[in-house]
């Protein structure tokens, strides 16, 4: 079985971007707790994770893209 990147971009994506609304609802219930700060740094671990993964999902997709924008 070879490491494919695009596949678990994807699915590391797909899991940041379940992971960050759950994230968020635990710090808007949690009042302002120790467990609030501990769950906002995991949530912004999770946003700078998201936004690197969509960097690294568009540029191994970017064939793919580039022939759906333009027709291709």
């Amino acid at each position: 079985m070879t490491f494919n990147k695009r596949k678990t971009v994807a699915l590391l994506l797909a899991v940041t971007l379940i992971m960050m609304p759950v994230t968020g609802a635990i710090i808007h219930v949690s009042h302002r707790t120790a467990i609030e700060h501990k769950w906002l740094h995991i949530h912004v671990i999770f946003g700078v994770l998201f936004v690197v993964l969509g960097i690294f999902h568009i540029i191994y997709n970017w064939k793919a893209l580039k022939r759906y924008l333009l027709g291709k």
